[in-house]
């Protein structure tokens, strides 16, 4: 109890000023396609690499973007849902509100560049994303459900499931926390449109 108590008050010193350097910024995207999207990721839960080489049935999230076997797909794989989302309700993809990349990193910059600075707080359907330093690299997920104190749970592609396998899962994540050497970059959100 007494280091739960720590770790709370650390939180709150803590947390303010590690949030002051992340933001987010929203971009327009039809709330159709978000539903869509996110019932078309749900769906891939559970698929796995054939040898954990970014192999296997998920060389269909890296093909969405024009990449070939062994890249990491977890850009590709959110790519992929908007995309298939789009294919369901025979729009364009002119609609899909994400740039065709495989980099966690380019998404957020185009968010950046394109979109609108909000509060920084998760709500569902935001991608929270990762940076390896100052590099172009990185990871990206998305909030399938927000809990309190910035712990959400995230569709995540290019993962280790619990079954010792590489692929797609859910996953605990919270939006100050870094994810082993990569830090929070910060969230891409999404203003529905009709």
């Amino acid at each position: 109890m007494k280091i739960k108590r720590i770790f709370e008050f650390f939180l709150l010193i803590f947390l303010p000023s590690v949030a002051f350097s992340q933001a987010k910024y929203e971009i327009e995207c039809r709330s159709d396609i978000l539903y869509y999207s996110q019932i078309i990721g749900m769906q891939q839960v559970g698929t796995t690499e054939k040898r954990n080489r970014n192999d296997g049935e998920v060389v269909k999230y890296l093909k969405s973007v024009g990449l070939s076997v062994g890249n990491p797909y977890c850009a590709a794989g959110q790519y992929y849902i908007f995309s298939e989302a789009c294919k369901q309700l025979k729009l364009p993809s002119s609609q899909i509100p994400l740039p065709r990349t495989g980099l966690a990193n380019a998404m957020y910059s185009y968010a950046k560049q394109q979109g609108k600075k909000v509060k920084y707080e998760p709500k569902l359907h935001d991608l929270l994303v990762w940076r390896k330093a100052k590099t172009s690299f990185g990871h990206i997920e998305r909030i399938i459900k927000v809990n309190a104190k910035g712990n959400v749970i995230t569709l995540a592609f290019n993962v280790m499931g619990t079954n010792g396998k590489e692929g797609v899962f859910t996953k605990k994540r919270n939006i100050y926390h870094p994810l082993q050497r990569l830090k929070v970059r910060g969230l891409i959100g999404f203003r529905g449109i009709k």
